[in-house]
């Protein structure tokens, strides 16, 4: 094998090759992985069947292994699996074995993942063992089954004339809901699985006009399940012991379909801070020239003029326009901050009483506070940040609550944000995490998925600028920390703001 050879399979996951070994080493049918029409593993059956050692043949080319006639129908069928990762059916072929003898199997292709990898992998039965002439016997069929049990997609067959399943893969089970001993004699069309009704309808249409489908998206609800996922699904029609039968192969891609949606978003926020900050810097710029000159102008205007007091209100203007431009300039994180160690206990607390008073009396607050490390950050900005979520809480609870606000010690590692944004760059180490709960009205995942964006608001009109939490999280990020937040409709919301711990040379 040469070097680039080795590399193509050195660089695959050890656990995921390792785990596909160990499912495959004692499978009594041929079973070889492979990339770019290259062995990366050969099971001993197969190694066998082609009469050489497994070491012979990791590195190369499948095709050397193929009759002559055979070659060209080889080809097509490894590169419609490898770049259309479509299925090649069952089919009958020949193999040269090493010693250049050829031997009868049957052959069936399909594309995998293995450790994250799209790879292929082939399945051949020696077709000496078989009786041609007779159906395949119930022997074969369990040598088949076992190529494809372990397999991390779903697959079944289905017998075309009367949708009648006739073997479905544990992995399939799993993602429909349906136990494996309750498909025996069931047909496709009564399964408990609920399928988009004009997604179905395109489904069967592509079927019926092409014979294939490759990677249609379909969303379906699983047996005994109110949860409507994702699914990506292959099929193609072939013969199968004398009947017209249909493969499906079948896989669920909803949690890639929210990690990829977490990732637009966080791009999404990295791009809107961008242009929030250039906008503030030239608005910032104008407020300055509109601020001296209204400045000069009232220095020589009589108070008892009418003007004298025009000139105070663009003043009360450019006040409040300049408080929005810092809040802007937050969110994109190019405000500048004062970084010190400080107690954020002591911090929450002070601040924490004197916001209670503005709350109203129907609201209290339940602290929470355990003992934790001096945190890096600027005090001024934790206590805007600690004002916004609290008005916010007392917001979600407007005939009054309980405001539940906590701390605590946590170390963070590069899969504590995993379930709830992607793209992070993590930082690991000691953080201390500070929560505000309230038990209010919560947020649908749509509304959640919006909250940190500038001028999203879910107010009436009039009652916010929608730059609150898009201002907290300009803060945080800007302190080198993390945010998130926990809500459903109808269960309250949980916000948890992580700022790091001070080294112990700075306090």
């Amino acid at each position: 094998m040469t070097d680039d050879e080795r590399t193509k399979s050195d660089d695959l996951p050890r656990e995921g090759l390792a785990w596909y070994r160990e499912a495959f080493a004692d499978t009594p049918v041929m079973v070889a992985l492979h990339r770019d029409g290259r062995y990366l593993y050969v099971n001993d059956a197969a190694a066998r069947g082609l009469g050489a050692t497994s070491d012979e043949l990791v590195g190369r080319e499948l095709l050397e292994f193929a009759a002559p006639e055979d070659r060209e129908t080889t080809r097509r069928r490894l590169e419609s699996v490898s770049s259309r990762r479509a299925v090649a059916p069952m089919r009958p072929t020949r193999f040269r074995r090493l010693d250049g003898t050829l031997i009868d199997v049957q052959v069936m292709t399909m594309p995998v993942k293995v450790g994250g990898v799209d790879l292929s992998h082939s399945v051949a039965m020696d077709a000496r063992e078989h009786d041609e002439s007779e159906p395949a016997s119930p022997r074969s069929e369990a040598k088949f089954a076992t190529a494809f049990d372990v397999s991390p997609d779903g697959i079944v067959f289905v017998r075309l004339r009367d949708l009648t399943i006739t073997n479905a893969n544990p992995a399939w089970c799993t993602l429909t809901g349906c136990d494996r001993s309750a498909l025996d004699g069931m047909r496709l069309d009564g399964l408990p699985v609920a399928l988009k009704p004009d997604e179905q309808r395109e489904l069967v249409a592509r079927m019926t006009e092409d014979g294939r489908v490759r990677d249609f998206a379909l969303q379906f609800r699983p047996a005994g399940s109110v949860e409507w996922r994702h699914a990506v699904v292959s099929a193609e029609l072939l013969e199968l012991e004398g009947e017209r039968s249909v493969l499906a192969i079948a896989r669920d891609v909803t949690e890639d379909r929210l990690l990829q949606a977490r990732l637009r978003q966080s791009q999404k926020m990295d791009a809107v801070g961008q242009l929030a900050g250039g906008i503030a810097h030239d608005f910032n710029n104008l407020l300055t020239v509109i601020r001296a000159n209204a400045e000069l102008v009232i220095g020589d205007v009589p108070q008892s003029l009418e003007s004298h007091d025009d000139l105070d209100s663009i003043l009360a203007a450019c006040d409040r326009a300049a408080a929005l431009t810092r809040q802007l300039l937050a969110f994109s994180r190019i405000q500048a901050l004062h970084i010190r160690p400080f107690d954020l206990n002591e911090t929450l607390r002070t601040a924490g009483h004197m916001i209670a008073r503005l709350l109203g009396p129907a609201i209290a607050i339940d602290w929470r506070l355990k003992d934790v490390p001096l945190v890096l950050a600027d005090r001024g900005q934790v206590e805007q940040i600690l004002m916004n979520l609290l008005v916010n809480a007392r917001d979600a609870m407007p005939d009054g609550g309980v405001i539940t606000l906590e701390t605590e010690a946590v170390d963070v590692t590069a899969e504590t944000f995993s379930e709830q944004v992607t793209g992070l760059a993590v930082q690991p180490g000691p953080f201390v995490r500070w929560t505000v709960i309230d038990r209010g009205h919560g947020m649908s995942p749509e509304t959640r998925a919006k909250v940190f964006e500038p001028f999203f608001t879910t107010k009436q009109s009039g009652s916010g600028t929608g730059l609150g939490l898009a201002t907290v999280y300009g803060i945080v990020k800007q302190s080198h920390g993390y945010i998130w937040i926990d809500s459903a409709l109808g269960s309250g919301t949980s916000v948890h703001v992580y700022l790091p711990v001070a080294p112990a040379s700075a306090s």
